[in-house]
């Protein structure tokens, strides 16, 4: 009998994005895999799903400042404050980009959490939870970035 090996097929297609509505990019899929360092059994079709949420809350969390820039006649979001870059890439694109792949990252970290696990699964599960809000806190400080808002809000009691 003979075995042949084949090469695993790519996590998700080359050249593989999830479109912007025009105003907002698109998110390369193959570059937030390795941005997040996703291995494999994070499918192609729950990466995009994940990525896909990301991008509604995203937007919403957006919505006033975005239409703010449409009413100063920006036709898209590169359009605003184009001279700011960081890297050579356009300032808010990368934020953007940030804020959606944390998103996405934290709807994933709580979604591959064992459903059927022991109790002591559970507990060994719960770094999971933090690292689903360490990447929910980043999306947020992206999203208070673009805003141009601090980060951080104290209120006294």
């Amino acid at each position: 009998m003979t075995f042949v090996a084949l090469p695993p097929s790519p996590a998700s297609p080359p050249a593989s994005v999830v479109a912007g509505d025009g105003w907002y990019p698109d998110i390369d899929v193959t570059a937030m895999r390795q941005a997040l360092r996703l291995s494999d059994q994070v499918t192609h079709a729950r990466l995009v799903g994940a990525i896909e949420g990301a991008l509604l809350t995203v937007e919403g969390e957006l919505a006033l400042w975005r239409a703010s820039r449409e009413a100063d006649s920006h036709e898209a979001l590169a359009e605003v404050e184009p001279e700011r870059t960081i890297g050579g890439e356009h300032r808010l694109t990368v934020l953007y980009t940030r804020a959606v792949r944390f998103h996405a990252a934290a709807e994933l970290a709580e979604l591959h959490r064992d459903l059927s696990a022991t109790t002591d699964g559970q507990t060994r599960a719960e770094p999971r939870m933090f690292t689903a809000e360490d990447y929910r806190k980043l999306a947020t400080q992206a999203v208070r970035d673009i805003l141009g808002v601090p980060r951080v809000a104290v209120e006294l009691i």
